[in-house]
């Protein structure tokens, strides 16, 4: 009996909280403490990070990358809540995403890949992607 109420308790509890919305991030961003902002902003990079590491094993894979961003990019990741700021202000909708997903598009559409040429590098077989940006 004890396993049947366990397992009814389980499947009817609450499911854990999901990632915040762009517009919960960013009024999180705006109310929050010096410390705080930090902390947030130290997030976003994570994530920015986490993609530019994805992209790097696409391109180890032979795949295309996601995006590829051109000096002008390299610079402009490293505040990445103005991105945020300036992808809530170009695209409203935007708002609505998970803060995440938004950042990603964010990514994908202020610096898309040429069609990737892929060649061999060595007698491996290992492929290397040309995924050069798209400007």
């Amino acid at each position: 009996m004890r396993m049947l109420l366990l397992t009814v308790f389980l499947t009817i509890s609450a499911p854990a909280h999901a990632e915040a919305t762009t517009a919960e991030f960013l009024e999180q961003h705006q109310s929050a403490s010096k410390d705080g902002q930090r902390y947030l902003e130290s997030f976003l990079g994570g994530l920015v990070a986490a993609y530019i590491w994805a992209n790097i094993t696409l391109k180890t894979e032979g795949q295309q990358p996601l995006f590829c961003l051109n000096a002008v990019g390299g610079k402009e990741i490293e505040n990445p809540i103005r991105l945020l700021r300036n992808a809530v202000a170009n695209y409203p909708g935007t708002k609505s995403s998970p803060v995440g997903m938004a950042m990603l598009a964010n990514l994908k559409r202020r610096w898309p890949c040429r069609p990737t040429r892929l060649k061999k590098i060595d007698k491996s077989g290992m492929m290397e992607s040309d995924g050069a940006p798209a400007d």
